[in-house]
């Protein structure tokens, strides 16, 4: 079984920068990739903006704000997520999108990498099927808005291993 200690995150607009907040906050070194940089400010802004209120709100120690905001860190080079245990995909509802995406990381991550969909219209397993490492995908559907909802549903595709979605 793979230890996570790196998760990364394609996508950052609403549903991913909410995911970057929960892996970040939860402890995990977390890599925000996005195309636009603009799009990569609006989602560290909007975290620590989240975090500084939840410091306000007293459900955040306020050390804890800097110590999370380490933990993230942006980037729109796909390749700089080649070290991480697990990427969750949050990008366009595009099947063909999807498949361009996790093909690339296919190529770029190692093959310990377990790949994860955000998404909740198309089947996991089509998804899967476009990765590269179908044995090694999953569903991770977090619920808006992901950094404030616990629930988490995980679905494997019907080629995802055992030891994958353990």
């Amino acid at each position: 079984m793979i230890q996570i200690k790196t998760i990364g995150v394609a996508g950052c607009g609403t549903m991913g920068a909410g995911i970057a907040i929960v892996a970040a906050r939860a402890g995990f070194r977390t890599r925000v990739f996005d195309v636009r940089e603009d799009a990569l400010a609006r989602a560290r802004e909007q975290t620590e903006g989240f975090l500084r209120k939840s410091v306000e709100r007293g459900k955040l120690a306020a050390d804890a704000l800097p110590q999370i905001m380490a933990q993230w860190s942006g980037t729109t080079q796909l390749a700089d997520l080649a070290d991480c245990d697990l990427v969750i995909e949050a990008v366009f509802e595009s099947l063909d999108v999807k498949h361009e995406l996790f093909s690339q990381l296919n190529t770029i991550c190692p093959e310990r990498t377990i790949f994860a969909s955000n998404t909740s219209t198309i089947s996991i397993t089509e998804i899967a099927g476009g990765s590269g490492r179908a044995d090694r995908f999953v569903g991770m559907h977090f619920c808006l808005p992901a950094q404030l909802m616990k629930l988490v549903e995980m679905s494997p595709g019907l080629n995802t291993s055992e030891s994958t979605f353990l």
